[in-house]
Formats: structure tokens, C-alpha cells, sequence
């Protein structure tokens, strides 16, 4: 007999209010059973909602714990059956769920793959997989009106998730860092309360007191004044074709207002347009850019590409495109086609419209920017989510419609709002630039405005700390602030007072980074190597107010790594997770040592918009630097009692770890490296290959805590020589002003002496410097030595003495071998004939400084080599006389080693007679050939050889 049970009123409101106010609701449910009841709620959110079954969004680690293919799950039906374990009269509602649902199975790694895609609920199991990232991924995929189920299932208290070790937690530990503290669990389970459509609920549906006691019910919404001014929007354009048939299918005035501002750009076809549109999650961008597609297709585009980072995220942009389409009368099959890609899942890639003449939408992968070189209209949904080398190459001589997400999902959206459109502002200022128009949406489509999941969900993640809180109190002087420490316990403990100031803190890292997500809050929570460090003016310790944040400091500790174990790695070209900097230097160096060393590392930086290049970021460094090198004398050498529930917490009340050297990691650009050797960082390492997103190079400078350090000078010397080998091939792009600043004055050159610069310039190559330093010969004829004076000056192998331009021209053109007209574009503020000019002077530079080292050995202008040069001793007469007295000698020699008597064996023994007839019958010539008789002497050895051989005949034939 089967039981019923009586539901929390609760649940029943939560979902129907989610439904009235087209928001969303969120269920966590907790225990190992959690599963079973999935079907219970979606049956619940059926029956409220009056459209069509919700599909199902189901993301999951590695195992589902049921399988999803339906014949293997009618065979495993009928073993059930058949050992008796399963009533085939009785209906397993689990079983008729998955079968008569449409569920999308994700798998938490490809969670990418669903951005623009829209479901009506969301399952979310296997928690300890699930990171910041992919909890703002997939929670912002349901609609208004639909469910967010969290499960806990390898949990039966709700206290043991305070403790719940999590997936990522295995990427924060390091060697001398392994006890992780999982604050930002806590800071999760807390962050429940304060939403209103939330629920904790057991594997029985009971409500866990966790959560609000009362859910009060809403009541439908009504048509807003939005709603009024988007539908007079839409009949001011009703005769206006195409846009007043398809503005009729926007949801906001937002989504209309940017609608026809891409038509009025699409309409004018001007090249060198961009159009940028950003907003958050469910906003409605990639619908817009859909209907813009479909009117550009009505005004005689040809040839459109559209590209994002999967062709899965143009579901619905297709979507729109084709219900665009529809409503300009355009049908199926007559008037286009669409056609889906071969591989799974099934995605649209390309749109075929053969109605007025041959039109397509094609889609194109990032990288494959070199097939829009026939292309009228560029469209890039979700340009955040792609490396901004990418979406720069995507740029050229046509209409560029952009849009991307700048805060939600991840925030990678940064590096296109901080970088890109900044560029292209500067860009659209000059003369003959690029049109830049900027478009922003609020409003959102996917649910109405104040979801209480997405402000829950922007305030745990910080989401929304796009907006920097201004400082009023005026603009202290550095050297009146001071620098303390953050306690982590207490900034992610959920308190009022503490989750203002780390939104402040987050909105100081979103305003100067690019590449922040909501996993690098975890990151700043729970590893356990990392530290939070705030410079703040003078404040009242006594007073309610939180002080204003001038610069946060995130830094973290490293190294400290067992010698063996770095030598084992180096020998197996393996390296462990974390330590950055002492993996990555050992690596490079090979050096096991350094990795045995305690080192610092200054993960980001971030002042105040308002106070920026004003010295504060500078004084903090450096109040941290005397901090570990001990300048602060008050500090007591026991450790002081600290107070756990303190939020700030003084340097002078807290003892410095040993550490030997201060180090950080960053994209390499002037402006900050810059910064970094101000505070006498010196740089040991530049990475070849670009970074993904930004298409910077990773550049590792370090700071000794005391100076006198031979193996930082040795890496030093080592890199730059690297680097002077490098920079005709990967660093080749870099601007040679930046090469320039990445290299240490040397306290020592390394002059060679003549004998040694004879082997890189012989006396033929100087003659031609000397020609073209007199305007004898083209540049040209010296070509071949630039890169050979190129090194030897940056290798401090000369004591010539250039100015940073003329240095500048040098490594361009001897190192980089870029051409005249390359260093002309590198400098626009020269002329080809004045970088010819600089390039001469160089050139003379090194003529006169060759023409001292080789005074002393000039005659009369030939260079002769350094050997000492001394005239013959003897004449060649005196020579030849001498060599022939010593052939005379040599024959007389020879000819007394043939003596007579030896040659008597080779004498032909015959009798007088014999010699006599032979004379007579031959007439003596020059050829003449004698033949005589030999007469043979035997001698008594061979006798009796003879004898023997005859007695072992007669022996032979007596036994035959």
C-alpha cells in the first residue's frame, strides 16, 4: 500500500509564486534519497505552469547512478522483473520521469556548452564537483517560472556540508600548504537564509529549519510602464519595413531599443562599423542579434558570418533568426534552409536563403578569421567567452555586431570591456576610424526583474560589484596610510559588516582586472597559502563606520619544497599543482635549489579607480616589503594573542613568516612593468606562447628580501641572453621598447678583447661599415652585420654608448629583423628617411669605436690581423738552395743502402754458352727481350723434402 503525505505549505508557494512572478525557486535537498523526490517537484511545477512539460537540465561529476539509454533500461526493467524485485503492475515514477521528460544530461566539465540555451529546471547533483563557475552557468539557463534543485546526497546532516571537502579543494593545496578550510561552504549554507525563494529540505520533503519560517504568495504581475512604452515602440514602427514586423517579437524595450539600432547600422552599410552590445545573463542578446541577422538578410546582405565560442551557443540566436524569418513572410524549404551539423549534438551551422538571390548565415569557428574575406556582416555572440586574440583577428573591413556577457556566468566578459572596447574607443577617436556604437541591456527577458535567485546568486558570487563605491573622505597623503592584514575567517562568515567590505573589496579586483570569475573567490576563501592584505587612510578604530579601501593586496606563499622531490619531478619533465613560481623557475633554470626556497608571491593588485597613479599601490608593496625584511621594530618576537572575530588585523601585531624572496606573475605590458621595476623587481622569465584570453606574454619577475643574491644575477644574465636569441621568433611582435625595459643594466660589461672581435668582424666586414659610414655604399651591403653589432652590443660585448631610440632601431632591425618600414609603423612619429638617419649613426657609432681597437694595427688603411707580423729570415734563392742540398744528401743516402752483395739472390745463373748463343741471335735494341736457360741449384733441404714426399708415395700404394 502505498503512503501519501502531506506537503509543506511552503513548497506549494515557492513554486507557484515562481510561476506567477515569472522568477525562479530553489530547493536544496539533502540526503541520500534527495534523488527520488526530483520527480515530486516537477510534477508540482507541471500542474502550476499552464505551457508544456518543463524541460529538465540535469548536470552531474562522472556517474548518473541510472542510465538514460532506453533499452538498457528496459533490460535492467526485466531483471528486476524477473528476480521478483519489481511489480510489473506497480508504475515506478522515477522511471516514467526520465521517459516522458525531456532532460538535457551535462556533464559538469562541459557546462560551457549550454550558454544560451534555456530550460525550465536545473538539477544539480554531485555538489563537490560543483565550483562558482559552473554554478552561475548553469543556474542562469532557467527561465522565469522554473526550479533550481540543488542535491546533497552524500550528506545526511546539514552541518557536515560546513565540512564537505570539494573537487577544487585538491588544486589549492601545495607542499608546505595542505590544511584547507572551507569557508566558502559556510558562506553558501548561510547566504540561503536571505532568499526569499528558497527552501532546505530533507530527502522527505520535510523543511530543515535552516530556512525561513513563512513563505508569503504574490500575486500575478501586471503589465508594467515598460511593457506600455515597448508596445507604443512597436506602433511607431508598424509601417516601417522590415523592422516593424520584426521588433513585434521583442520582450523589453531594451531588447526593441537595441533592435533598431542595429538595423539603423545595418542599413547604412558603412565599413569599419562596430556595434557592442553588453549586459548580464538572460537579458536577451543573443534574440536581438537573431531578429538584426534576419533584417539584414531583407536588406541584401550576402554573405554573414556568425561565430561564438560553440555552435552550440547559437541556439537561440537561430532561433530568433528563423522566427525573424516567419514574420517577413519568409517559408522553409521555398525560400531557405537550414543546415545542422553532422556530429552530435545536432547545431545549426549554416543558413541557405535563395529567395531574392543566393544569401548565407554560415557559421565560422574563432580561429577561422581568414574566411571573411568576402564577408558583409560579422556577428559574435558571447565574444567574452572567446580568447580576445581571437575576436581582435575577427576585425576587418566589414559591419561587426558584438555581444557578450560582462559580469554572470564567468568574467571573462572583463577582458573584452576593460581591453578591446577601450582600444576601439581610442580607435573610433581618430581620423578615418572605426565607427564604435555601444549598447548596454538591463532589463531582463528569461524571468522579470528582482528574480530573488539571481540577487541571492549575484551577492554569493559578487556578480554585481561592477560598481566601484566612491570614496568621499578625501585623498590622504600614502605615507598616512597603513597596511593590514584581512582576517578570512571572519570576511566570509556571512556578517552584515563583512559582506559589505568584501563586495568592496571584489569591486576594487572587478575594476582592475580582466580575468576575474567567480571560482577566484573561492580561491581567496578557502586555499589555504593565500592572504588578503587592504591599504587604508586614517580612520576612528572606535567607530560603526567600515573604513575606505585604497588598495587590496592578494598574495600567496610558495616554495618551501623538498629538494628531492623538485629533482624527481625535474627528472621525470613533470610539475605539481600550485607553486607557480618555484615549479616554473626550476623548470627554466633546472635549478633544484630555488625551489627549495620560501618565496612570496603578489597574486593581484588593485587600487581605487579614483586614487589610481597616485603612489598607493607602490606604498603598499613596499610597506610589505619592510614588513618580511623586518623593519617594523614594534613587532613582539612572541606571538601576540589575536583576537579571531578581528577584521583587520595590524602588521604590528602579527609576526612575519620567513620568507627569502618576493615574486609575481602577470601579462607582460609596459605600463606594468613599469611599476614592477620601481620596486626593483628584475625579470627571470618571459613565456613564449601567449595567454589564451588576452594574448599577453606571462612575464615572472622577483625581489630578493636581502639584495645580495648571486643566483638572481645569474638568472638574469641567462634569461637576457634567451631572450636576445628569441626575438626572431616568438617575441618577435613585441614593441622593442618593451624588450628594451625587460633588461638590467649590467654592474660589469664583458668586453672582448681584439683577438676575439676579430672573430665576429674580420677586416672586410669593417671596410664595408666604414663604406656606408661615409655614404659610400647602400645599407644593404652591411645588412648581414647588423644582427652580429646587434648582439654584441646587447650582450655588453662593446663599449658603444646608444640612446634608447637608436637601441631601439638596433634590436628591431638586428634582432627582431624587422624592415625599415616596420620600425617606420612602430614609431608613427618617424619618417623612413629619419629611421635610415638613426640608423646610420649607429652604424658610425661603431665604426669609430672599431677604428680605436684597431689604430694601432692600421696601415694605410687595410685592417691586418692581430697576429705580430715579422719579414723572412731567408731569401727564396737561399730556400731553394737549401732544399736542394738536403734532396742531394738524401739521394746519396739511398744509394748506399743498395749494396752489391745483397743483390746476388737476384742474380739469373746460366752457363757461359747459353748467355753467348743468346747474344748472337738477337740484335741488341732498346726493347730487346734475351731468354735463357736457368740453371737450378738445389739445395740439401729441399733434397730431402723431395725424399720424404717420394717415401709417403711408396707407403700410399703398399696399403692399396
Amino acid at each position: 500500500m502505498v503512503t501519501t503525505k502531506r506537503l509543506d505549505s511552503r513548497i506549494h508557494h515557492i513554486i507557484e509564486n515562481a510561476v506567477k512572478s515569472s522568477h525562479r525557486g530553489l530547493f536544496v535537498l539533502v540526503g541520500d534519497k534527495s534523488r527520488d523526490q526530483v520527480v515530486i517537484l516537477h510534477h508540482l511545477l507541471t500542474k502550476s505552469s499552464a505551457g508544456p512539460r518543463p524541460s529538465v537540465l540535469w548536470c552531474y561529476k562522472k556517474d548518473l547512478g541510472f542510465t538514460t539509454h532506453r533499452k538498457k533500461r528496459m533490460k535492467m526493467i526485466k531483471k528486476k522483473i524477473k528476480a521478483g524485485t519489481l511489480d510489473p503492475n506497480t508504475t515506478d515514477t522515477f522511471e516514467m520521469f526520465i521517459s516522458s521528460t525531456e532532460i538535457r544530461y551535462l556533464y559538469y566539465h562541459e557546462s560551457h556548452n549550454i550558454l544560451g540555451n534555456t530550460f525550465g529546471m536545473c538539477i544539480l547533483q554531485d555538489f563537490e564537483a560543483v565550483n562558482p563557475n559552473v554554478l552561475a552557468r548553469t543556474i542562469e539557463t532557467v527561465q522565469g517560472g522554473g526550479l533550481v534543485v540543488i542535491l546533497l546526497n552524500n550528506i545526511s546532516d546539514i552541518k557536515q556540508f560546513y565540512n564537505l571537502h570539494m573537487d577544487c579543494h585538491t588544486h589549492y593545496t601545495t607542499s608546505a600548504y595542505h590544511e584547507v578550510v572551507p569557508r566558502f561552504n559556510k558562506r553558501f549554507l548561510l547566504s540561503l537564509t536571505d532568499c526569499n525563494s528558497c527552501l532546505v529540505l530533507s530527502d522527505e520533503l520535510d523543511v530543515l529549519p535552516i530556512t525561513k519560517t513563512t513563505v508569503t504568495k504574490v500575486a500575478a504581475t501586471t503589465h508594467s510602464e515598460e511593457a506600455e512604452k515597448l508596445k507604443d515602440l512597436q506602433q511607431s514602427f508598424h509601417d516601417v519595413q522590415p523592422v516593424g514586423s520584426v521588433i513585434n517579437i521583442c520582450k523589453t524595450l531594451d531588447q526593441a531599443n537595441a533592435l533598431v539600432k542595429f538595423v539603423d547600422v545595418i542599413s547604412e552599410k558603412t565599413l569599419k562599423s562596430i556595434m557592442t552590445l553588453t549586459s548580464g545573463r538572460g537579458r536577451g542578446k543573443s534574440a536581438a542579434l537573431g531578429m538584426a541577422i534576419a533584417t539584414a538578410v531583407s536588406f541584401g546582405y550576402t554573405n554573414i558570418f556568425v561565430t561564438s565560442p560553440s555552435p552550440e551557443n547559437l541556439k537561440t540566436l537561430f532561433e530568433f533568426v528563423c522566427k525573424g524569418f516567419d514574420v517577413l513572410g519568409y517559408t522553409e524549404h521555398s525560400d531557405y534552409e537550414i543546415i545542422q551539423s553532422t556530429t552530435e549534438p545536432k547545431c545549426v551551422v549554416r543558413v541557405n536563403i535563395f529567395r531574392d538571390h543566393r544569401q548565407t548565415i554560415q557559421y565560422i569557428r574563432p580561429e577561422e578569421g581568414g574566411k571573411l574575406i568576402q564577408g558583409e556582416l560579422l556577428v559574435i555572440d558571447e565574444a567574452g567567452a572567446i580568447p580576445l586574440p581571437y575576436v581582435k583577428s575577427l576585425m576587418g573591413p566589414y559591419l561587426v555586431l558584438i555581444s557578450s556577457t560582462i559580469h554572470g556566468y564567468e568574467g571573462t566578459g572583463r577582458s573584452l570591456s576593460l581591453k578591446l572596447i577601450h582600444q576601439l574607443r581610442q580607435q573610433s577617436q581618430t581620423i578615418g576610424g572605426v565607427e564604435l556604437n555601444e549598447m548596454k541591456l538591463e532589463e531582463p527577458i528569461r524571468y522579470k526583474p528582482n528574480d530573488p535567485v539571481e540577487s541571492w546568486l549575484n551577492k554569493l558570487l559578487c556578480l554585481d560589484s561592477t560598481n566601484v563605491h566612491r570614496i568621499i573622505s578625501g585623498c590622504p597623503k600614502p605615507e598616512q596610510c597603513s597596511l593590514y592584514f584581512v582576517n578570512r575567517d571572519v570576511l566570509f562568515s556571512y556578517h552584515r559588516a563583512s559582506e559589505l567590505f568584501l563586495q568592496r573589496l571584489w569591486s576594487l579586483y572587478v575594476s582592475s582586472h580582466y580575468k576575474n570569475t567567480p571560482n577566484d573567490l573561492q580561491l581567496l576563501a578557502d586555499a589555504p597559502a593565500h592572504q588578503v592584505l587592504v591599504l587604508l587612510g586614517p580612520f576612528d578604530k572606535d567607530s560603526s563606520k567600515l573604513p575606505e579601501v585604497l588598495c587590496v593586496l592578494q598574495v600567496c606563499f610558495e616554495g618551501a619544497i623538498n629538494k628531492e622531490i623538485v629533482q624527481e619531478e625535474l627528472r621525470r619533465g613533470h610539475r605539481s599543482a600550485g607553486d607557480l613560481i618555484p615549479w616554473t623557475i626550476s623548470q627554466q633554470y633546472q635549478d633544484a635549489n630555488f625551489g627549495a626556497l620560501s618565496g612570496l608571491r603578489i597574486v593581484r593588485i588593485a587600487t581605487h579607480p579614483d586614487f589610481q597613479s597616485m603612489g598607493y599601490g607602490k606604498y603598499a608593496i613596499q610597506q610589505l616589503q619592510d614588513y618580511y625584511r623586518g623593519k617594523f621594530s614594534n613587532i613582539s618576537t612572541e606571538t601576540k594573542s589575536s583576537d579571531n572575530s578581528v577584521l583587520l588585523v595590524n602588521l604590528s601585531d602579527r609576526p612575519p613568516e620567513s620568507i627569502q624572496y618576493f615574486g609575481v606573475s602577470y601579462g607582460l605590458t609596459s605600463q606594468l612593468l613599469k611599476f614592477w621595476k620601481r620596486l626593483e623587481f628584475t625579470t627571470v622569465y618571459l613565456r613564449q606562447t601567449t595567454n589564451d584570453i588576452t594574448g599577453e606574454h606571462t612575464c615572472i619577475m622577483l625581489n630578493v628580501i636581502n639584495p645580495p643574491q648571486q643566483f638572481l644575477t645569474l638568472y638574469h644574465s641567462d634569461f637576457k641572453a634567451r631572450i636576445i636569441s628569441l626575438l626572431g621568433f616568438e617575441f618577435r611582435k613585441l614593441p622593442a621598447s618593451l624588450v628594451l625595459s625587460l633588461f638590467k643594466e649590467s654592474a660589469e660589461k664583458k668586453v672582448l678583447s681584439l683577438q676575439e672581435l676579430e672573430y665576429h668582424i674580420t677586416k672586410y666586414d669593417f671596410r664595408r661599415l666604414q663604406s656606408y659610414s661615409d655614404n659610400l655604399a647602400d645599407h644593404h651591403l652591411i645588412l648581414d652585420l647588423v644582427p652580429v653589432l646587434a648582439r654584441l652590443y646587447f650582450k655588453d660585448n662593446v663599449s658603444v654608448t646608444l640612446s634608447p631610440l637608436q637601441a631601439s632601431v638596433l634590436l628591431a632591425l638586428g634582432l627582431q629583423y624587422k624592415t625599415v618600414d616596420d620600425v617606420k609603423t612602430m614609431f608613427p612619429s618617424l619618417e623612413i628617411g629619419q629611421v635610415m638617419g638613426i640608423f646610420k649613426k649607429i652604424i658610425k657609432r661603431f665604426v669609430i669605436y672599431l677604428e680605436e681597437m684597431f689604430k694601432e694595427n692600421l696601415l694605410q688603411g687595410n685592417l691586418s690581423t692581430s697576429k705580430t707580423l715579422k719579414p723572412l729570415s731567408k731569401s727564396l734563392a737561399e730556400e731553394l738552395e737549401s732544399a736542394e742540398k738536403e734532396i742531394r744528401l738524401q739521394q746519396e743516402a739511398d744509394r748506399k743502402k743498395m749494396d752489391l752483395d745483397n743483390l746476388n739472390e737476384y742474380a739469373i745463373k746460366s752457363s757461359s754458352e747459353n748467355w753467348k748463343d743468346a747474344l748472337d741471335d738477337v740484335k741488341i735494341g732498346s726493347n730487346t727481350v734475351l731468354s735463357v736457360k736457368r740453371k737450378i741449384e738445389s739445395k740439401p733441404d729441399d733434397v730431402d723434402k723431395r725424399t720424404k714426399k717420394k717415401k709417403k708415395t711408396k707407403v700410399k700404394s703398399k696399403v692399396k
